[in-house]
């Protein structure tokens, strides 16, 4: 009997249940198309190159498109239509190596040429240094005041700086030596014109659009400059020379003076589609 009562008390209970969600409303809600930026927000930017890099030969930077050595790159809503934006990256590597041989008989020959004959190895030092530094300062101006399209031209200006040295020094237990030191430094120049556009994603800080335009780069040095002291038996000699690495028909070439330039102008060299994420203060 109590089980029968039971039975009854939650089929009726059920039934009520389902009327009440059979008859229940869905609450109205309108959801915002696009979240534009105003005056005082910022962006983090990601983005990644159409097309192969090959041939682009006038290329500033690519973007972020979270891949090592790419630039960090952001913006700041300076007004409503007028963004600052810059790319950033600094980049230094460097190794070190110190010893003192210990088999006498030890026999090291670098360069091809046979030092410390029947004597052996005595000391070692090597140091390769490689850095760069790259900075892309920009502005841009958008047009319209749509919350869901975006349109806009900009320029940049590309300043790369890049150094690498290397210096090795072996001494050995007869008083031979080749002490070798090698030095590269590089100045790039460029001026970047560009257009783009942003699509505003529902109600989310997030953009999706793509840039194109019109580059210029100029290239300074790039020229390896060499300093040699050498002692190996009866040969001795000091000689300072520059090579041309970029080219492989001199780069063996010895030079008292040599100079380098390049500039290279052409469109479309970074065409990118770019991600950008908004926050304000």
């Amino acid at each position: 009997m109590k089980k029968s009562v039971l039975m009854i008390a939650l089929a009726f209970g059920v039934s009520s249940a389902f009327a009440q969600l059979s008859t229940r409303e869905n609450d109205e809600t309108v959801q915002k198309i696009g979240a534009r930026p105003k005056a005082g927000d910022m962006a983090f930017v990601l983005g990644t190159t159409i097309g192969s890099d090959s041939g682009m030969v006038a290329k500033l930077f690519s973007g972020n498109s979270l891949k090592s050595g790419n630039l960090l790159t952001y913006k700041f809503y300076k007004t409503d239509d007028m963004v600052i934006r810059a790319g950033i990256r600094l980049k230094n590597q460097n190794l070190a190596v110190k010893g003192t041989g210990l088999d006498s008989t030890a026999q090291y020959n670098p360069n091809n040429i046979l030092f410390g004959a029947y004597s052996g190895l005595k000391d070692v030092k090597r140091k390769d240094v490689s850095r760069m530094w790259e900075i892309v300062p920009g502005v841009e101006k958008h047009f319209l005041n749509s919350n869901l399209f975006d349109a806009y031209v900009g320029a940049d200006l590309y300043l790369g700086f890049g150094s690498e040295k290397s210096t090795s020094n072996f001494t050995y237990n007869n008083g031979d030596k080749n002490f070798r030191t090698e030095k590269t430094n590089t100045t790039d120049v460029g001026l970047g014109f560009i257009s783009g556009f942003n699509v505003f994603i529902a109600h989310l800080p997030i953009s999706l659009g793509l840039e194109y335009g019109w580059n210029a780069k100029w290239t300074f040095g790039g020229l390896t400059k060499v300093k040699e002291d050498v002692i190996a038996g009866s040969v001795s000699y000091t000689q300072e020379y520059k090579q041309d690495n970029s080219t492989t028909s001199e780069s063996a070439a010895k030079f008292s003076k040599l100079k380098r330039r390049e500039f290279n102008a052409d469109s479309n060299q970074d065409v990118r589609i770019v991600l950008h994420i908004y926050f304000g203060k």
